[in-house]
């Protein structure tokens, strides 16, 4: 529902006027503005008042509104044109805010020094003339109603009001001092208030808020519901009889003469026939077949430059990247790509391993530790120590249990400067990615990310593997 919040008038320079639901669902809303004070304005104003309560302006329906909205006040200018021309009245034309409401939708026009503007308590912004860009304007050019001896311009303003919005219309001389000097948006109905002992203020603020009556969802009667069935049936019927020339009975008719018509295939014509007509078929369902996925693409996500020379192939847990770096061990995020931990050891690390939950960390005095994926250390024991070269690139295989987008295994082929995935089955290379710099240790393959970690030059590189099928 939209509720009126706010408003201030100072007869007979302006006034509002509203007439609003109980339910906030419908309703409108009339204010006037004008710089002088002057008996004739009561006049004016009482005319336009009365214009308003004897039009159909509550009957209108939302989809009629902007319309009659154009229809009405071109019809209006001409009736306040004859009355202000009567009057002494140096202006003689009025500043004329009109709006209807239908739920949390507002359709209004704007005439003259009233302007209209949208708060949500972070950004504000004008609808329709913005009052900088009048300030200097001729009277012609303000577009007040009942000034100009022709037709009015009228456009409708439609906008929607939601729970957390104000919709305000102030008068032009209320908008430098307000808008200009006011920064804080949830206070600025209360700031605006603070400006009733101006010089002729007017103001009108529509606050958006949760619907307190909600309407009724009229159930349809078993009568209305058979009612609605017979004639849909009866309409149905008589357009096809009228318009369908028996298209059903058609349709049947020429599917009994197609089979009818198709030569019937003895059994031992079968194979030939099968044979010279899926040639071709079988070649590409051969390719499809025999590939493990129709496409599949190395693609670098992300690279990361390392401060420290890495001695150890990487390895990963779910969430974490281990590297070894000579006397110490650093833990990365995976997402973040931050440091999470790092510890470091008397002696030089050898090698480093993940399994069963348990990262284990291998030195050259044969000392091993055992670590949680945190951090935490679980154990410290004195075991063979088992070396691995940096250098040392060796194909491995990805099968389906690794990547259930596979049919088929695949093999990736690391080299000092490129990376291939391999179809050997087939004999073909499905992708390849070449680096400028030496590529010195390869990971194992990372089924939760779908990706491979690579130490190349002084960068942790992760390249994913892309599969579509």
């Amino acid at each position: 529902m939209i509720a009126l919040q706010s408003s201030h008038h100072d007869p007979p320079y302006s006034f509002v006027e509203s007439n609003l639901a109980r339910d906030g669902r419908f309703g409108w809303f009339l204010a006037m503005w004008h710089p002088e004070r002057s008996l004739h304005l009561e006049e004016l104003g009482a005319e336009l008042k009365l214009s308003i309560r004897n039009s159909d302006a509550s009957n209108i329906s939302r989809l009629e509104v902007e319309k009659w909205l154009k229809s009405f006040f071109v019809e209006l200018n001409w009736k306040l044109h004859a009355r202000l021309r009567k009057t002494d009245l140096q202006e003689k034309g009025l500043s004329v805010f009109f709006g209807i409401i239908y739920d949390h939708e507002l359709f209004f026009v704007q005439f003259g020094r009233i302007f209209c503007a949208l708060s949500d308590d972070k950004k504000l912004r004008f609808i329709g003339p913005k009052y900088q860009d009048i300030q200097m304007q001729t009277l012609q050019k303000l577009n007040l109603l009942g000034f100009a001896d022709e037709d009015i311009k009228i456009r409708v303003q439609r906008i929607f009001i939601g729970e957390t919005h104000r919709f305000i219309a102030i008068s032009g001389n209320l908008c430098e001092r307000v808008f200009e000097t006011q920064s804080d948006l949830a206070t600025l109905d209360h700031y605006i208030e603070s400006f009733a002992q101006s010089e002729n203020p007017l103001w009108l603020i529509l606050d958006g808020r949760a619907h307190l009556i909600k309407a009724r969802r009229k159930k349809l009667s078993r009568l209305q519901i058979s009612s609605i069935v017979i004639i849909v049936l009866t309409l149905f019927a008589s357009a096809y009889m009228l318009f369908g020339n028996r298209f059903l009975d058609q349709a049947l008719h020429r599917t009994r003469l197609n089979v009818q018509n198709n030569p019937v295939l003895r059994l031992e014509q079968i194979p030939d026939n099968l044979s010279v007509e899926t040639k071709n078929f079988l070649k590409y369902m051969d390719r499809i077949v025999n590939l493990p996925a129709r496409n599949i693409e190395l693609d670098i996500l992300w690279s990361a430059t390392l401060p420290y020379q890495v001695t150890s192939a990487p390895v990963f847990s779910l969430n974490t990247i281990y590297l070894a770096s000579d006397h110490n061990l650093i833990a990365f995020d995976k997402k973040s790509r931050e440091l999470i931990w790092k510890k470091s050891f008397a002696e030089q690390i050898n090698s480093i391993f993940y399994a069963d939950n348990v990262l284990l960390v291998c030195l050259a005095d044969n000392q091993s530790f055992g670590f949680k994926e945190n951090g935490t250390q679980l154990w410290e024991s004195e075991l063979m120590s088992i070396h691995t070269s940096i250098g040392s690139l060796e194909p491995s295989q990805v099968t389906q249990a690794d990547d259930p987008r596979l049919d088929r295994a695949i093999t990736v082929v690391p080299s000092a400067k490129f990376i291939s995935i391999f179809d050997a089955f087939r004999g073909e290379n499905l992708s390849t990615i070449t680096f400028k710099q030496e590529l010195h240790s390869l990971s194992a393959y990372d089924n939760y990310a779908t990706c491979f970690y690579a130490i190349v030059d002084d960068g942790l590189i992760c390249i994913q593997l892309k599969i579509a099928n």
